[in-house]
C-alpha cells in the first residue's frame, strides 16, 4: 500500500482534504465557505451602520414605529370614511312614527323580519330563543326608539345580533312598523311573558 493510500487526509497533490479539527473522532472537510454566502455576510455587516444611522440619526429610513403609525392613520381614515358613508342614526319617536301604520312599510318590515328576525323570535314573533314580541311585556323598553336601539346595537349578552351594519335606517324603522302591527295578535305557541309590563308607544 502506498503512502497516499494509507493516509486519507491527503490528496493526489498531497494537499489536506480534512481540517485539523477532531471532536470525538469526527472530522470535517477543509472546504471554504461559498462565495455568495461570504459576500452576503459582508454586505450585512456593511449595511448595519447605514441602517442604524438612517433610522436613528438622519431619518432617511422609515422605522417600524413610522410604518405602524402610518398604518394606524390609514386605518383611522378608512374607518372615518366608512362611518361617513354608513352613518349610525340616532332615531327618535318622531323620526320613526311616520313608518308605523303604513301598509307598505308593514309589508316591507314583515319581509325583513322573516329574513333576519324569525330565526330567534319565531315566524309570527311568538318567541323562540328571543322573547315574544306580540304581548305587552318588554325587556329593553317599549318605545320606538328603544326598539330601534336594540335592533341597531343588539344585546350580545343574550345573543341578539346587532343589525345596524346590515339594515339601513328605513329598514330598521320598517321592522318596527311590522312589530307594532302584530301587537296583541296572540300567535299559537306564544312564549311566556318576559320583562316588564308596558303598553307599546306609551
Amino acid at each position: 500500500m502506498s503512502k497516499m493510500d494509507s493516509n486519507p487526509k491527503t490528496s493526489v497533490s498531497d494537499e489536506p482534504l480534512i481540517s485539523g479539527h477532531n471532536y470525538d473522532g469526527i472530522e470535517e472537510f477543509d472546504n471554504p465557505m461559498p462565495g455568495w454566502w461570504v459576500w452576503m455576510f459582508v454586505a450585512c455587516i456593511l449595511w448595519t451602520p447605514v441602517y442604524i444611522l438612517g433610522v436613528h440619526q438622519f431619518g432617511f429610513i422609515n422605522s417600524y414605529e413610522d410604518d405602524l403609525s402610518s398604518s394606524q392613520m390609514e386605518l383611522a381614515q378608512w374607518r372615518a370614511d366608512y362611518e361617513a358613508a354608513n352613518p349610525t342614526a340616532v332615531a327618535t319617536e318622531e323620526s320613526i312614527a311616520p313608518f308605523v301604520n303604513v301598509p307598505q312599510n308593514i309589508e316591507a318590515g314583515a319581509t325583513l323580519f322573516s329574513t333576519y328576525c324569525a330565526m330567534c323570535h319565531g315566524a309570527a314573533a311568538e318567541g323562540l330563543i328571543g322573547p315574544n314580541l306580540t304581548d305587552d311585556y318588554w325587556i329593553h323598553g317599549n318605545t320606538n326608539s328603544n326598539l330601534f336601539d336594540v335592533i341597531t346595537n343588539g344585546v350580545l349578552e343574550k345573543g341578539m345580533t346587532p343589525w345596524g351594519a346590515v339594515l339601513d335606517v328605513d329598514q330598521r324603522s320598517q321592522v318596527i312598523a311590522f312589530i307594532r302591527s302584530i301587537h296583541g295578535s296572540n300567535p299559537p305557541g306564544a312564549k311566556a311573558p318576559d320583562g316588564e309590563l308596558a303598553t307599546p308607544n306609551d
